[in-house]
């Protein structure tokens, strides 16, 4: 399996690109940008962009998505009908979707935003920005807050703690290091 990050200097997001080893139809996850490294990348590693997984709509995550499609005829996959002009398949929670040779399941995140979706990909834990390592995303009130709390808790925490996270900003963690250490998911704990 072919897994690269690339991270964009132009909106400070994490941008995930999954495949085959041996070439084939590929996974973007937030394309926030999309340049000539992360097309080097795909184009050298004999990948095609086939899917876009966007975990919320905020345009630092989804801006590249443009550029993809006028080179891909990529599917988008999101908890809305459309993403920027383009149809989207829209997704629910627990959902598994197959991908060629890459499975993932939905997992409603909402509190970030109200379509916040993170993805698991085998052991890997794609959250955008309902959780980071270290901290969680920025809400707009106690309430969407608690949600993005509950929503965590609830959904992700169920996985084993040497579950990989890549967030839509910073760097990856661990979910146990999460579990254990960031302070915003203590309370009430």
């Amino acid at each position: 399996m072919i897994f690269y990050s690339h991270f964009s200097t132009d909106t400070l997001s994490n941008c995930y690109v999954i495949g085959p080893d041996n070439g084939g139809n590929a996974i973007i996850i937030d394309p926030g940008m999309f340049d000539t490294v992360l097309l080097t990348v795909i184009e050298e590693n004999n990948l095609y962009l086939k899917y876009i997984l966007v975990t919320h709509s905020h345009d630092s995550h989804i801006r590249g998505i443009k550029t993809i499609k006028k080179i891909y005829n990529a599917q988008i996959y999101s908890y809305r009908h459309s993403i920027l002009e383009f149809k989207s398949h829209k997704i629910r929670n627990f959902m598994k979707i197959d991908c060629g040779d890459i499975q993932f399941e939905v997992l409603e995140t909402p509190g970030h935003t109200g379509d916040s979706i993170t993805y698991r990909i085998d052991r890997s834990l794609f959250t955008g920005d309902a959780l980071f390592a270290g901290t969680i995303g920025s809400v707009s009130d106690g309430f969407t807050r608690g949600l993005m709390i509950a929503s965590i808790k609830d959904k992700l925490f169920c996985f084993d703690d040497d579950f990989l996270i890549f967030p839509g900003h910073g760097s990856p963690s661990k979910l146990g290091i999460e579990k254990r250490f960031n302070p915003d998911l203590q309370e009430g704990m």
